[in-house]
């Protein structure tokens, strides 16, 4: 009989995913382990591979439609085998929502040759109007009519749906906002030492280690020091209880065409900073390309978010749940700062701490970012001299 291929858990967060494409075509044989199809989940677009070998009987999932772990994507087994048409039992299909019972390249289509997609009806999986469907319209010269409006827009107004990346973010943001008692510390910090130290010694780690760290290099070090020092901003709130982590993995956060992401740098802790400055450039190239993998986007037990490139002063960063901490870093910009008796223009910056209170107090977060603003404002003592 034949094997119902059903969508894994591609991720311990992954409750439902996006399929983008299809690798096989129907009546096409593959090999156990061969790439079937793309999913978006939650974090990533990643390919799925096929768990055994044979012919693909059947494509039940359709591009572009969401599905609930576990739901039937196809089915695979030798020309003759029966495929079980019962419904789907353990997670099941999710209903293709309104946005998307048209394809894009339907959409599009229509758009070009003023038919109104939405009216149309649907020859694909679930009813979904596919691409042919619109070119069944435009050679029979029959405009679908155009639909009364489900609600009053102001003109030119645009709905945009919320999907990918974008939903997911909005969904556990808000989660996170609804459920956690956030609390917000922020400390300016005199960042005029580790500018004169890059500068001073940016020849000579160039040749030594191939590579100059930039300022946000160096403030993910001691950030990522400075939770080595204090540990118990290495947690998380899970299931009414406290994870404590040994390991640092600092998840960096990234602004990307489709969204807000947040790969990791793992066992940051035991890196030195121009390890951390290479890590941080690999995740920034793989994020452009669009090649991050799970790996690069699961484990992070702290976070820091920097917005300084955007020119923002300060922010308050929301938790990245389940993590207890987030440390938001402000550009640096000229300031006046008193330096013993005188007052001198000085480059600071402002960096803010979020955290849960169920996990943690104000107290060892201003401890922390005391110890954080020593590192940086002292960092002849710790980076002068790698």
């Amino acid at each position: 009989m034949a094997e119902r291929f059903r969508l894994p858990a591609l991720g311990h967060t992954m409750e439902k995913g996006r399929v983008v494409e299809w690798l096989v075509a129907e009546g096409e044989r593959v090999e156990r382990g061969a790439p079937l199809l793309s999913v978006e989940t939650d974090k990533a677009v990643v390919e799925v591979e096929s768990p055994a070998s044979g012919v693909v009987l059947r494509l039940v999932a359709a591009v572009d439609q969401e599905l609930k772990v576990g739901g039937t994507l196809a089915w695979i087994g030798e020309p003759g085998d029966a495929v079980d048409d019962t419904p789907d039992d353990a997670g099941g299909e999710a209903a293709v929502s309104a946005e998307r019972r048209v394809t894009p390249v339907a959409r599009r289509l229509a758009e070009r040759h003023g038919i109104d997609a939405d009216a149309l009806e649907g020859t694909g999986p679930g009813g979904r109007v596919t691409k042919e469907d619109v070119q069944r319209a435009v050679e029979s010269g029959v405009k679908a009519p155009a639909k009364a409006p489900a609600r009053s827009l102001p003109p030119g107004t645009e709905v945009v749906p919320v999907t990918g990346i974008r939903r997911t973010a909005a969904e556990r943001l808000s989660a996170s906002w609804a459920a956690t008692p956030l609390v917000t510390l922020g400390v300016e910090v005199d960042l005029g030492e580790c500018v004169a130290v890059r500068a001073a010694h940016a020849e000579a780690w160039r040749e030594q280690h191939g590579i100059v760290p930039n300022l946000n290099d160096i403030v993910l070090k001691a950030a990522v020091d400075a939770v080595t020092a204090h540990p118990r901003l290495n947690a998380a709130w899970m299931d009414g209880e406290i994870h404590q982590y040994a390991a640092v993995n600092v998840g960096v956060a990234m602004d990307v065409p489709e969204g807000l992401i947040v790969p990791v740098i793992h066992a940051a802790g035991a890196m030195d900073v121009f390890e951390i400055a290479r890590q941080a450039r690999r995740l920034l190239r793989r994020s452009r390309k669009g090649e991050l993998t799970l790996a690069d986007l699961e484990g992070a037990t702290f976070t820091v978010t920097n917005l300084a490139p955007l020119g923002v002063d300060w922010f308050t960063p929301v938790l990245n749940p389940p993590q207890c901490a987030i440390l938001g870093v402000g550009r640096v910009r000229r300031a006046a700062v008193p330096v013993g008796d005188a007052i001198l223009a000085r480059d600071v910056s402002t960096l803010v701490l979020s955290f849960d209170h169920r996990v943690l107090d104000g107290a060892p977060c201003a401890r922390y970012l005391e110890d954080l603003r020593g590192r940086l404002e002292r960092p002849r003592e710790w980076l002068g001299s790698v």
